[in-house]
């Protein structure tokens, strides 16, 4: 089931993409609908600042959902999401196939569009907590067995990968799941540069859970970017195993993420520092333990040599004839 999102407003999708990953799965099953729906976050600030103004309608001529965000708790937000879904359950069931009266006081007027509306404040309040209460349990489980920090970085991520290719390739390959449901960007927008991209593949763990994307720009793909890296402006639900091959795109030119580039550029750096230290090391060394024969700081190799051959009687008649030279004896 797809569920298109378009963030028109100044909500924070970092903090609401984990809620509507889980959501909205769990919304579909639980109302029942069974055609795609459209949600649409806006913001309108005249609104927000009426005592008694809309948090959100339903169209259903065009299976659309609105949900205005200003000076709204992300909870309440959700709620209002929950309601319009099942808006959205009614007319997939052909509740509004009569054209019910949709303008101002209906509630009052249509029978009918008042019990849709019981309906929506019941299922959808019902469904909401039902989540919310099972959303908190899954993520104090996961809190509890957690050992450690689970985010896995772009590279562990490719070496498991290779793993994965090798154990495959000698048929120990573990059996992979058919599908995995997640919420994933369609288009987005770098922070640092304001430039909007296309996804064309993702990292995805079996948790459903996306780390980094390969993001399509007008002129280049750039490969690894990181969520933490991106807005998304466009979501959309969907399934597919954790590896695919990209999703079809033109024949441009590849990079890695900057950071990652920047990163392999401080590693050489510092290999090349302990390189320059090594060799500095190496020169500082003490010389070698043998005798500096003819008194030039053992620059003079064949008498190093020479001072390597000679037993040690000469070596003592050599240092007595020095020493009486010395004495001037």
């Amino acid at each position: 089931m797809s569920f298109t999102i378009f963030n028109k407003s100044d909500l924070d999708m970092s903090q609401m993409r984990p809620l509507l990953k889980s959501f909205m799965p769990f919304a579909q099953k639980k109302i029942g609908f069974d055609r795609p729906v459209s949600i649409n976050f806006v913001s309108d600030l005249q609104n927000a600042n009426l005592p008694l103004g809309k948090t959100g309608y339903y169209d259903p001529n065009n299976s659309n959902v609105c949900i205005y965000t200003d000076k709204r708790h992300p909870k309440d937000i959700m709620r209002s999401l929950s309601h319009e879904l099942v808006h959205h359950g009614q007319n997939c069931r052909g509740e509004f196939d009569r054209k019910p009266e949709m303008g101002e006081g209906y509630f009052q007027r249509d029978g009918d569009m008042r019990e849709l509306e019981r309906e929506a404040y019941e299922k959808g309040n019902m469904c909401f907590r039902e989540w919310e209460e099972t959303y908190k349990k899954q993520l104090q489980e996961s809190i509890y067995y957690q050992t450690g920090d689970t985010k896995m970085s772009l590279k562990e991520w490719k070496d498991q990968e290779l793993f994965d290719r090798l154990l495959e390739n000698y048929g120990y390959k573990k059996p992979e799941p058919e599908c995995i449901t997640h919420l994933c960007a369609m288009q987005v927008k770098e922070l640092a540069s304001g430039r909007i991209g296309h996804p064309i593949n993702h990292t995805l763990l079996e948790d459903g859970t996306v780390t980094h994307y390969d993001v399509e720009f007008d002129n280049v793909i750039v490969e690894g970017m990181p969520v933490s890296a991106l807005e998304t402006t466009v979501l959309e639900t969907h399934g597919h195993v954790a590896r695919r091959e990209d999703n079809p795109h033109g024949d441009k030119p590849r990079e890695q993420y900057m950071e990652e580039e920047e990163a392999l550029e401080e590693e050489k750096e510092l290999e090349e520092g302990e390189k320059l230290e090594e060799e500095e090391l190496d020169e500082g060394e003490a010389k070698p333990d043998f005798l500096d024969l003819d008194k030039d700081g053992d620059k003079d190799e064949p008498m190093k040599a020479a001072a390597e051959e000679l037993d040690e009687a000469k070596i003592r008649e050599f240092i007595r004839g020095v020493i009486k030279k010395k004495l001037g004896k």
